[in-house]
């Protein structure tokens, strides 16, 4: 739209904001202006919550009132708050405050617009749901309006049996639940209803980043999968395929409470007291354009953090968790040297098991996180 010609928005030209600043620094101002961020303002989550880690510990937000001004800001910001900020979709075990899906197929002319800026989208996958029909669906979701990039997060919590521990295991060939004996070749087929097998479906997708998390006694068990991943390979619908970049592999770490899989609350939020100030509230774009929906945390599936009981805590897990205050996501090696140096006493130097109970004397584990990247 040419705004100098166009008789209905005035061009502003008195405003500094427009007859000085140039359009690509005004761009970046107004970029930075709608970015999602952690709303201050609403409750924390619970530490120990299933959804609860670093970059995710409230909800989040997005200041819109910047599209309201006036016409001129408004045609040129309007697509922003869909385009710029990662959407996210959680399988199960979704944060309280997420109570729809938003990504879901809609036949309202707003959504349609919305949905072909989205350009990252998110997805917290249990590996049931990945591995079964959950993943199959939600790539047909994106048969008209694609995003050009996908991160899928497995967290320690999503994987097959994490409660009893089990051996790690995933595949991209396989149909169904991967087998722990058997692993696909590089040179083997893609079954037809594997996971592997449904990025066909979205089209104009151009990178995907798989991140794998799992406790630190887990690590070789998670790296020995990171090896096989070598070899995979996506195809995508329009004969192109992606290849795993090596350079982008990264491993970071963080520490979190301990996450106890028969551990129940009455309460998802760091304090049960009622009267906290602010509630968590979905991210919300109000524009004529994108309409009054949600533009981050929709939900895919029911959740199993809901309708749950509450069952008496241990007090030295509640004083674990309120001591938790910041959740960072860091390399993983940092991430050691900084839990040895917290909580191993001076002068004591504790083999990895004596390690793993020093942690765990004090309700904490080290989540190790691993994240590949396929381009296309």
């Amino acid at each position: 739209m040419d705004i100098s010609t166009d008789r209905i928005i005035n061009p502003q030209q008195e405003s500094p904001l427009f007859n000085q600043i140039p359009p690509e620094v005004r761009n970046q101002i107004f970029m930075l202006a709608l970015t999602a961020y952690e709303d201050p303002a609403s409750r924390k989550y619970r530490v120990s919550a299933y959804y609860c880690r670093p970059g995710f510990t409230r909800a989040l937000r997005i200041d819109t009132a910047l599209l309201l001004t006036c016409r001129r800001v408004h045609c040129e910001t309007s697509k922003l708050p869909a385009s710029i900020n990662e959407h996210t979709s959680w399988c199960a075990r979704k944060p309280p405050n997420v109570t729809k899906n938003h990504l879901s197929v809609d036949s309202r002319p707003c959504s349609i617009i919305r949905r072909q800026n989205i350009r990252t989208v998110h997805v917290f996958a249990q590996q049931f749901w990945l591995e079964g029909n959950g993943f199959a669906g939600f790539t047909r979701l994106w048969d008209y309006a694609c995003p050009t990039t996908l991160i899928i997060t497995l967290r320690h919590s999503d994987w097959w049996w994490w409660e009893s521990k089990a051996p790690l295991t995933i595949d991209p060939k396989q149909e169904g639940k991967a087998s722990v004996d058997r692993h696909s070749l590089p040179s083997d087929p893609f079954a037809p209803r594997s996971w592997g097998n449904q990025f066909r479906r979205i089209k104009g997708l151009k990178r995907l980043e798989l991140e794998l998390e799992t406790v630190q006694k887990k690590k070789p068990e998670l790296d020995a999968i990171v090896d096989r991943a070598n070899g995979w390979q996506f195809p995508l619908g329009d004969d192109r395929v992606l290849h795993l970049d090596k350079s982008k592999t990264k491993r970071s770490g963080w520490i979190g409470a301990y996450m106890d899989p028969y551990r129940k609350y009455a309460n998802e939020y760091e304090s049960e007291d009622q009267n906290a100030v602010g509630n968590s509230t979905e991210q919300v774009a109000r524009s004529p354009e994108l309409g009054n929906h949600p533009v981050s945390n929709p939900s895919i599936g029911n959740s199993s953090a809901s309708n749950i009981h509450c069952l008496p805590a241990q007090s030295q897990a509640a004083s674990a968790e309120s001591s938790v205050t910041e959740l960072r996501m860091e390399n993983y090696e940092t991430t050691l040297y900084k839990a040895r140096e917290r909580f191993q006493p001076a002068g004591v130097k504790f083999d990895d098991a004596g390690f793993e109970k020093a942690l765990s004397v004090h309700s904490r584990s080290i989540y190790y996180v691993v994240t590949l990247t396929w381009e296309a």
